[in-house]
């Protein structure tokens, strides 16, 4: 078995801001579209699934990854959310998984509420929540504001800090993506790892991946070895599936017209 394990939102979905006409919606929100998949990747997840277990390896909160309204022949039978935190086997979470992050994340309860004490008073934040009781998540109004916070944050807890444009991440060192991989590897012992992610919180992940796809801003921050890089400005969500599939299959199988496309 090969496992493909991939990020979803801006690497296999998108949201209405780069929607274009013929997308697919994937996620609503009280009947709002959220999310979009374009129209070629339901029929190229489809053949990655024939291929491999595809697992998603997403950030998301559990509430937030069940609104994911899959196309046919598209919904894996397993999913990693809260950033590494809870596997969900057919949609329910496994306990085995779960108890494991509990263990893992223990030392960091004290610092998981001293940082929520610290967000408290935090002018700046438009939000702030305890995701899953794993992680802190907050909002800005801006990328700007967002940075600010997270530089009067920055080494005060003992947690990892991410930020993602108006979003920042307090985290406990093992709930990462990273070590979800590896868990993942010793939990199916796949013969080869296909990992793609656009973001920082995706390097841990990518880092460990026999096949690494990313696009170029973020190979421009860290080289990761023979790594697939994406270097156009669009198109990034086909790209990784085009690019899952040339790794996954043979060279006399995979077509000159879609090796053309990468």
């Amino acid at each position: 078995m090969d496992l493909f394990a991939s990020d979803l939102d801006n690497t296999l979905i998108f949201s209405h801001r780069h929607r274009e006409e013929g997308d697919v919606c994937v996620e609503r929100l009280e009947g709002r579209e959220q999310s979009f998949c374009t129209s070629r990747e339901p029929a190229l997840l489809a053949r990655v699934r024939e291929r491999a277990e595809f697992i998603p390896v997403t950030t998301r909160s559990v509430e937030q990854y069940r609104r994911i309204q899959w196309p046919p022949g598209c919904a894996p039978r397993y999913a990693v959310t809260d950033n590494g935190g809870i596997l969900l086997r057919d949609g329910v979470e496994d306990p085995r998984w779960r108890e494991e992050t509990r263990t893992a994340a223990e030392p960091w309860e004290g610092a998981l509420r001293q940082a929520q004490e610290l967000l408290s008073h935090t002018p700046m934040l438009r939000r702030w929540g305890l995701v899953d009781g794993l992680f802190l998540f907050a909002a800005c109004d801006a990328p700007e504001r967002a940075q600010t916070a997270a530089e009067l944050l920055r080494g005060r807890t003992g947690l990892e800090l991410a930020v993602s444009g108006r979003k920042l991440y307090l985290l406990p060192p093992p709930v990462n993506k990273g070590e979800a991989l590896r868990r993942l590897r010793a939990r199916f012992h796949p013969r080869s790892v296909l990992c793609a992610g656009d973001s920082e919180m995706d390097l841990p992940m990518l880092r460990q991946a026999d096949t690494a796809i990313l696009p170029q801003a973020l190979a421009q921050r860290e080289e990761i070895p023979g790594a697939r890089v994406h270097r156009g400005q669009k198109g990034f969500c086909e790209f990784v599936l085009q690019a899952a599939l040339e790794g996954l299959i043979s060279e006399k199988e995979f077509s000159c017209h879609e090796r053309n496309r990468l």
